[in-house]
């Protein structure tokens, strides 16, 4: 008998995931695009499927791990938050793509393959952009006034880090490198440790010790400036 419901409730639960097709809306000027995602469950959506965008006369075909999204409850809409990110990843003037790869990263957190677009329209996927996903947590962010990528990551509940990268045709160069270690100075202090790379290619450090609550200070000039 037991194993009967067991049967009846995973046939049922087989039903009720179902795969489903999304327009997406919010795209940068010229572009379309849709979703299909092989898992919807009670009104939230996840797991393998493919991205499709077109840009001028170039249909891109990618394929995707989606991170968990809700559905749009409208026949036909678009999901409120678009499940892929296009931005200039290497600040070349040119849209690139960011597709959900599952949670590869830091302590289960997204991951993504990042595709670049090239001089004639097409997207191909740059591996030292992608990593930035799997070795730190969520997709960089872009500075595009300093051409910088940003990308955060930890060690545990009290080790912090952040990492500053400058792409160029050569790939990608390390150019800062912050740790935030609570209780780094003793109790109740953050030690932060910085290192720079100076024009002349060599680095320059600096330490400094922070009470919590001026650490806590400096998070919040640094969170609103983002």
């Amino acid at each position: 008998m037991q194993n009967k419901l067991i049967t009846i409730a995973l046939l049922t639960t087989a039903l009720a995931a179902h795969a489903e097709t999304f327009p997406m809306t919010n795209l940068p000027q010229g572009w379309t695009g849709s979703i299909d995602v092989a898992q919807c469950t009670e009104g939230k959506c996840a797991g393998k499927g493919e991205v499709r965008l077109t840009l001028g006369k170039q249909t891109h075909t990618l394929p995707a791990d989606f991170h968990e999204f809700s559905a749009p409850k409208a026949q036909g809409a678009a999901p409120l938050v678009n499940p892929i990110t296009i931005d200039d990843f290497n600040f070349d003037g040119k849209d690139d793509v960011a597709v959900p790869r599952g949670h590869q990263g830091p302590y289960g957190s997204a991951s993504y393959d990042i595709y670049v677009q090239t001089a004639d329209g097409k997207l191909v996927r740059n591996a030292d952009l992608t990593d930035l996903t799997d070795n730190y947590m969520g997709l960089p962010e872009t500075d595009a006034k300093r051409k910088l990528l940003i990308v955060y990551g930890k060690s545990g509940a009290a080790i912090h880090y952040t990492e500053h990268y400058r792409p160029s045709a050569k790939g990608l160069q390390n150019v800062y490198s912050r740790v935030d270690t609570h209780d780094g100075c003793g109790a109740d202090k953050v030690k932060i440790a910085e290192k720079a790379l100076l024009p002349n290619g060599k680095w320059r450090s600096k330490n400094r010790c922070l009470s919590d609550a001026q650490y806590s200070k400096l998070i919040e000039r640094e969170t609103a400036k983002r």
